[in-house]
């Protein structure tokens, strides 16, 4: 679960943001404008430095350019705009924010891109009034990698599978194949911290599919996967890797056998989540600032803020940890498996007495380069 205080706006709906904390990223140099190189060269290296948060990247598959969520700064209409960066960093090569010529006007969101090799891209689209706290219109859209704004609805938000619970939205988006998607299905709920301040708390509860070939096809749940933190593809169409909330374990399904598996165990290190596969590598957060309960209101729920990133030879079943300037979320391996782009969310040292240590609600992106 990530939870976002006092900002009664659809930001608040969308935003993944830490349970702890507030505050900003670490102030930096000027951007460069003219170049293609990356704000801090590292390692790792620093891929972009926003006051607001940049989330949810993705790779291109041919590794030509980074998509991500960028909340700008300044902007009326309070954005989650669509970004798409070099490899290497640098300045944007293109920018997405308005869902439609009135977009000035309200409030547009663009989540969890996922591109395909074929060039669409399926993303989490949400529009509403500005300062509205809910969104008026929410739905997993697709459209292309060159043309994000000409985009298909293929499931509109929220929605309920007959039998199950309501998926209020999605998150972690890939491909599985040419005609399937699959993601996280998330519960949001609210809670007023004062009266004007607001909390939106996202948890996911679903491992879900969604044939994109079939207009208006219901998503399907995948078994055995209630409260499922981390989705990833595997190898082939049959084949996905997902982890639990409060499970140390990933795990490793075959679709159509039912066949599950674990793909590796953590163990002491901690709660796993937000895992991303390619080839026989394995990135996961593990451990840090989380936590797996049952809240008195909300049921049962995973507090994360972040935790230790590793990366996990399958083969070999060797386990390594990255350092960083921060606490970690959400790691995506580059296709060629050559390298991850990750989120990083600064921890900040208050001046209460005794000090204490938050996490920043703004996080950044960074590069590090995989042997």
């Amino acid at each position: 679960m990530t939870v976002q205080s006092g900002l009664p706006t659809l930001r608040a709906w969308l935003v993944l943001l830490p349970l702890l904390g507030c505050g900003h990223t670490e102030p930096f140099g000027s951007a460069p404008t003219g170049t293609d190189q990356p704000f801090n060269p590292g390692p790792p290296v620093r891929l972009t430095l926003n006051v607001g948060s940049d989330r949810g990247a993705a790779w291109l598959p041919d590794e030509s350019g980074i998509l991500y969520s960028s909340q700008e700064p300044g902007r009326r209409d309070n954005d989650v705009c669509l970004a798409l960066i070099p490899p290497s960093g640098g300045r944007q090569r293109r920018l997405t924010c308005d869902l439609t010529p009135t977009g000035i006007d309200s409030t547009d969101a663009l989540e969890s891109p996922a591109p395909s090799a074929d060039g669409r891209l399926a993303f989490v689209a949400a529009n509403s009034p500005i300062n509205a706290l809910t969104p008026g219109s929410a739905a997993i859209v697709l459209g292309s990698v060159t043309d994000p704004q000409a985009r298909t609805p293929l499931r509109g938000l929220p929605y309920t599978i007959p039998g199950e619970r309501m998926h209020s939205t999605a998150s972690q988006l890939r491909w599985l194949g040419q005609s399937r998607l699959l993601y996280l299905g998330e519960r949001v709920d609210y809670r007023r911290t004062c009266p004007v301040c607001w909390d939106t708390l996202t948890n996911g509860l679903d491992v879900t599919l969604l044939d994109v070939s079939q207009p208006g096809a219901l998503p399907s749940r995948v078994p055995g996967t209630d409260f499922a933190s981390g989705v990833s593809a595997g190898a082939h169409e049959d084949e996905v890797y997902y982890t639990l909330g409060g499970d140390a374990r990933v795990f490793r399904r075959t679709l159509s056998s039912g066949t599950v598996s674990v793909a590796h165990d953590f163990g002491p290190a901690g709660i796993a989540r937000d895992v991303h596969v390619v080839g026989s590598r394995l990135a996961a957060v593990v451990g840090g600032r989380v936590s797996f309960g049952i809240d008195p209101l909300l049921g049962t729920v995973q507090w994360d803020s972040g935790g230790i990133l590793h990366v996990v030879d399958l083969q070999t079943a060797t386990d390594v940890t990255l350092d960083g300037p921060g606490l970690f979320r959400r790691p995506q391996i580059s296709p060629s498996g050559s390298g991850l782009v990750v989120e990083v969310y600064p921890l900040i040292i208050t001046a209460s007495e005794p000090p204490d240590t938050l996490v920043s609600r703004s996080g950044d992106l960074y590069l590090y380069g995989l042997p």
